[in-house]
């Protein structure tokens, strides 16, 4: 059985990845979004000049984060007096520079940098400094914080409409939040990250987005799915030469083969990351690959060797100052002192790392110290409260999704219970061990895992085949035929400029004169059709306004007007508050689907705010503000969605679209009927149905639900009365959202209508 040891492991992978995201992207970003604003400013400073472009340059190439040097901005800084863009510019820089080393050094320089920033209504240097500020706090462990800041850097980027330093914004976010498990959030997170990196154009925030996502799968024991990211992710690196991304996919890799137990693998990719990132400096990425080769050394059972190896780790990780990873191989080197029967280091160690991950909220940091905790508790006698620390754990790794420490915990459980006779428990925690074995073994694809890597390696020698081959043919020809190939260039080129001439003085005034009249042709149609919308659209406006607008709200201001005269006692007016609610409800929606329709007709297209929803959150939205409606016709509103079924769209639209279906589902069931919302995966689409047992619709009804806006919409089973727009609305969103509507239905036993909506980006 695997032990808990090197659960955590995964971190480390996601901590130097996700940290040289932040540093290079956010480096690079800047610089590049800053240097045409504040290079006026500093031509007049050649040799500042110069020693920040050095500077920014290394980060950029991320040359090693250790060869930076403080000393010239700290100079470049004291002779700066003028506090404009280019001192906020060097602020930034400078915090920057503090964040491996120094998290309270990054927080002043960022702090000072905003309020130059916000002073000079700066907003590039109010998105940088916020986000410095954020990853201050990120480092300090305080989770929330970080969070907080880096959302009010996404706020400016949405005011400015400034798309590309969103995607390392979501990232940073995401990171947080994986530190908080809440991996689902984090997945979502980084989902964004990645929908930037693509709209901008962003191949380097593309491959780390892609590692970082595999590290979610990673720790939740999604092995191949994992693997399959890494792959993606290693293949941008490798297009882009981006030395230490490679580094830390390969350990990612190496990582993924030792849970797997293929360790000759692992070994070998791990090596060739250590080489790599000891090469560029990178401390962080070396702790990683050192962590792994111990948990290598752990497995054969060569623990003197693991603990010299985690030590050494220990002190690289001391000497960046990064509390969060001195917690991380504190408890690892618990864990050997553990199975070295050295009880008392190891309990000590524990407390320790309970204290730091309760200090940062890291609640996967406390469940496995409570673990470890509780092994050596009832080890040492105290079984009651080893037990009790031991399910507190196993509650916590269950709470949020870690498979493989919730199996192993819940082994443990089971051995200790049947080590004193309680077989009903100990059967009861078998049961739970054996769920998570063959969910972990499911996942535990080594043969999918080995083709994986297999179809990479050889896709990548193919293309260098490939282009061999294409360079050595190209080069034989030229060599043997390249007087040939001039001449007879020289004489295509006088050939072809006759012929191009003459075509161009024959053709040129029929090409112009067909043009023309395509265009107006176009133009006239275009009219045509633009008159036709604003014809139908000013019918259905004045059908609006004299007839369903009017009817309820004269029905309401007849009502309390005779509320008001005591010409209805408030008991009277009791029995007819449902009915006023029913049109008051009829109203609202009425009145959305005209403006949102109205806004579609006048305002022409306008961009839509694509982002992942969750599709259960929206139907129990909708549920609850139409639970009324439903309710006065005692109709039985359900819904039968998955959690964390999810699709891509526009909130707003998806909103319109499901409170009409199931407006309209109300509106043509009779009395005790019932409406059921659905959803499921189909692939790459996510759809989503509603379903009522109402009065159904003929052939011909449905011919022509989406062909044309009728003026004369039919009564609801309840004398409910619509113009016509809802599904006309919803027919447009689904369209602009890029999916799809279909409607079956049969006369007397009710309708369906199911939308279908991209899961993918």
């Amino acid at each position: 059985m695997h032990q808990h040891f090197y659960k955590r492991v995964s971190y480390f992978h996601c901590i130097f990845t996700a940290i040289y995201i932040r540093y290079s992207c956010s480096v690079q970003n800047y610089h590049d979004k800053h240097k045409q604003t504040t290079s006026h400013l500093l031509m007049n400073r050649l040799s500042r000049f110069i020693a920040l472009l050095v500077f920014v340059f290394a980060a950029a190439t991320n040359h090693s984060y250790a060869q930076l040097k403080t000393d010239s901005l700290r100079r470049e800084l004291s002779g700066y007096k003028k506090e404009d863009t280019g001192k906020a510019g060097l602020l930034v820089l400078m915090a920057k520079q503090y964040y491996y080393s120094n998290a309270d050094s990054q927080y002043k320089y960022a702090t000072q940098a905003l309020a130059i920033s916000r002073k000079l209504q700066y907003t590039l240097g109010i998105i940088a400094s916020l986000e410095e500020i954020g990853s201050s706090h990120f480092l300090h462990g305080n989770y929330d914080s970080s969070i907080y800041y880096q959302q009010e850097g996404l706020k400016n980027c949405y005011t400015s409409a400034n798309t590309y330093e969103r995607s390392a914004l979501h990232n940073n976010i995401a990171n947080a939040l994986f530190r908080k498990g809440q991996y689902y959030d984090a997945l979502n997170a980084y989902d964004s990250a990645m929908h930037y990196a693509l709209q901008t154009g962003n191949k380097l925030m593309q491959g780390k987005a892609s590692s970082n996502i595999a590290n979610i799968f990673y720790i939740q024991g999604n092995y191949t799915k994992a693997l399959s990211f890494y792959l993606k992710g290693l293949t941008v690196q490798e297009e882009l030469g981006n030395i230490t991304d490679i580094a830390s996919d390969m350990s990612n890799i190496a990582n993924v083969y030792m849970r797997l137990g293929d360790y000759k693998n692992a070994i070998a990719y791990n090596n060739r990351g250590l080489a790599f990132n000891r090469k560029a400096g990178a401390k962080g990425n070396i702790i990683a690959n050192l962590t792994t080769a111990a948990i290598i050394y752990n497995e054969q059972k060569q623990y003197d060797s693991s603990q010299i190896i985690l030590e050494e780790a220990l002190d690289i990780a001391i000497s960046v100052n990064n509390e969060f990873i001195i917690t991380l191989l504190k408890g690892n080197i618990a864990e050997v002192y553990l199975k070295k029967g050295d009880y008392s280091k190891s309990l000590q160690l524990y407390k320790e790392a309970k204290q730091s991950s309760q200090k940062m909220n890291d609640a996967e940091g406390v469940a496995i110290a409570d673990a470890g905790i509780g092994e050596i508790l009832c080890k040492q006698g105290n079984t009651a409260t080893g037990l009790l620390s031991l399910k507190s754990a196993l509650n916590t790794m269950q709470q949020i999704g870690i498979k493989e420490q919730a199996r192993d915990i819940s082994g443990k459980l089971a051995a200790i219970y049947e080590q004193h006779g309680d077989y009903k428990n100990a059967l009861q925690y078998v049961k739970i061990n054996n769920s998570y074995r063959d969910s972990l073994l499911k996942d535990n694809g080594h043969n999918e895992a080995q083709q994986m890597l297999f179809n990479y390696e050889i896709e990548k020698k193919e293309t260098e085949i490939t282009l061999l081959e294409k360079d050595k043919a190209l080069s034989a020809a030229q060599a043997k035929s390249k007087n040939i190939q001039l001449l007879a260039a020289f004489i295509g080129i006088i050939l072809a400029g006759i012929i191009a001439y003459m075509f161009f003085r024959n053709s040129q005034s029929e090409r112009k004169r067909q043009s023309e009249i395509l265009r107006q042709k176009e133009e006239i149609e275009k009219q045509a059709a633009n008159l036709k919308e604003l014809n139908d659209f000013k019918d259905v406006t004045f059908s609006v306004l004299s007839h369903d607008l009017r009817s309820p709200v004269n029905a309401l201001t007849g009502t309390m007007m005779m509320l008001d005269e005591k010409l209805m006692t408030p008991e009277e007016f009791a029995m007819h508050k449902n009915e006023l609610n029913n049109k008051l409800q009829s109203v609202s929606l009425l009145l959305e689907n005209m403006l949102f329709w109205a806004q579609s007709r006048m305002k022409g297209e306008h961009a839509l705010d694509i982002e992942k929803l969750n599709i259960k959150r929206k139907a129990l939205k909708t549920m609850a503000v139409l639970k009324d409606a439903a309710a006065q016709k005692n109709i039985n509103l359900t819904y039968n969605i998955p959690e964390g079924l999810s699709a891509y769209g526009d909130a707003n639209q998806v909103d319109i679209v499901l409170r009409n279906l199931v407006s309209n589902a109300i509106k043509f069931t009779p009395e005790s009927g019932s409406v059921t919302i659905n959803g499921f995966t189909n692939g790459n689409t996510t759809q989503i149905s509603v379903t009522d047992t109402g009065v159904g619709m003929t052939d011909e009804q449905l011919s022509k639900l989406f062909k044309e806006l009728s003026l004369d919409s039919t009564r609801g089973t309840g004398g409910e009365k619509g113009t016509g727009l809802g599904l006309q609305l919803c027919y447009e969103f689904i369209k602009k959202n890029g999916g799809d509507i279909v409607v079956t239905s049969t006369p007397g036993k009710g309708s369906t209508f199911t939308i279908t909506l991209p899961n993918t980006i």
